[in-house]
């Protein structure tokens, strides 16, 4: 234990010295609409939200300007909804305006800053959105201020109804709303072309957006490989228009189906790439909330396995998929809500998150091989920090055991460690 302690010492010694936290302001989103009747109705996913004893694992909170009252009602179940899939200690604050914006475009959406380089980052010199370094280093980096900045585009013809009935001629503002705050919470790159458009080029300030690592050709080389994509070039254009990137996600239930993205031929400046395919993922389609154009008639307020997986493997802790299943009784209030392990698979460093709502109480981690041979162990009298970092970048890939002892409830999980 004292070995381990001092390794945990060690590193936070490196982080300190050798990377010191930055944030800087972050780049939108903006989004399409296209007036089509979809008549499509993707419902709110009943098993997590139709338990009156389900609680919501985050807070998100809204401050309006200029919104309609009608619009704040269908506005804040759409926040509803999100609450109930993320885990995070820290509330995220979205500043939502209501405004006139340019033909053609839905709404605008972004973090309002983004950060690197804080404690408990998973990945160093890489830019995370304000709302998931808040999540994961469990701290307030911001000083009170808004997390994600939205502008809704008050020239189009809503549907305020929370019934999610999809109404001719009218744009569901749930629907919009939940592909919105997902751009918010991650969902977006900082791929652009420069140079009068002959070269792709990626980072601000020279590091890369956390949803940028994950982008992949068809070969499933990483367009951030330095060694193969220069920064900016043409090889990099090319990826960015050619119509074949995919989010490479760890799971590998989805090694040949992964999420394939929004690369079009002719480069949309603020939506390329930070959208799924919509001719993979057409309305009505379970993963089709971030498609790049929301029609008329659409209505979808279910945030897909794809995206919750996408989230997770940037670093949200998701509730109610596979590896941080929750059931219905660790929502309740008594007892209280189990820990929460990610990300899984996992490449470098696991966490187990605690939430603290009995703090002092005894904690215990330890990891095993599938022969049951004890690697490592953690122990903890006193719960004080949310979530406790398991370094397994000295192991092997394979299949490990992880045993969380929280209290009096016992919880193990298979933990598959992958490149």
């Amino acid at each position: 234990m004292r070995f381990l302690g001092k390794i945990f010492l060690l590193l936070l010694t490196y982080q300190t010295v050798f990377a010191q936290e930055e944030s800087m302001p972050a780049e939108p989103v903006i989004c399409y609409y296209t007036e089509e009747d979809s008549f499509t109705e993707i419902l709110p996913d009943k098993e997590i939200l139709s338990n009156a004893r389900v609680l919501s694992t985050s807070t998100i909170q809204v401050s309006y300007i200029d919104f309609p009252a009608a619009a704040k009602t269908a506005f804040e179940k759409a926040m509803s909804i999100w609450s109930k899939y993320l885990y995070s200690s820290q509330p995220i604050k979205i500043k939502a305006t209501w405004v006139a914006l340019s033909a053609g475009i839905l709404a605008v959406t972004g973090s309002t800053r983004i950060y690197k380089n804080f404690q408990n980052a998973p990945y160093q010199n890489v830019w995370y959105p304000a709302s998931l370094a808040e999540a994961i280093s469990g701290k307030d980096l911001n000083n009170g201020d808004f997390e994600i900045e939205m502008k809704i585009n008050s020239s189009i013809n809503w549907y305020f109804g929370t019934d999610s009935k999809s109404q001719a001629g009218k744009f569901d503002l749930i629907t919009v709303v939940m592909h919105e705050i997902a751009h918010g919470l991650g969902f977006s790159s900082s791929m652009k072309l420069v140079n009068n458009n002959s070269q792709g080029q990626y980072g601000q300030s020279g590091s890369n957006y956390i949803y940028d690592m994950f982008l992949q050709n068809v070969g499933k080389i990483k367009l951030t490989n330095n060694g193969i994509f220069g920064n900016p070039s043409t090889d990099l254009k090319a990826a960015l228009t050619g119509n074949a990137l995919y989010f490479g996600l760890r799971n590998s239930k989805y090694a040949n189906f992964l999420p394939k993205l929004y690369a079009p031929v002719s480069f949309n400046e603020g939506s390329s790439i930070s959208h799924f395919d919509e001719s993979f993922y057409p309305q009505g389609n379970p993963n089709s909330l971030m498609s790049p154009n929301v029609r008329s008639a659409e209505v979808n307020q279910q945030p897909g396995d794809l995206l919750l997986r996408c989230l997770q493997d940037m670093g949200w802790q998701i509730v109610g998929i596979e590896g941080n299943t929750i059931t219905s009784n660790e929502y309740v209030v008594e007892p209280v809500l189990g820990a929460i392990i990610f990300p899984n698979p996992v490449s470098d460093v696991v966490k187990v998150a605690f939430p603290l709502r009995n703090q002092g109480r005894d904690v215990s981690i330890e990891l095993f091989d599938m022969k049951g041979q004890a690697l490592q162990r953690i122990e903890s009298q006193s719960i004080t920090s949310e979530t406790i970092p398991l370094d397994l970048s000295h192991l092997p890939d394979g299949v490990y055991l992880l045993k969380v002892i929280d209290g009096s409830q016992i919880i193990t999980k298979k933990l598959v460690k992958s490149p």
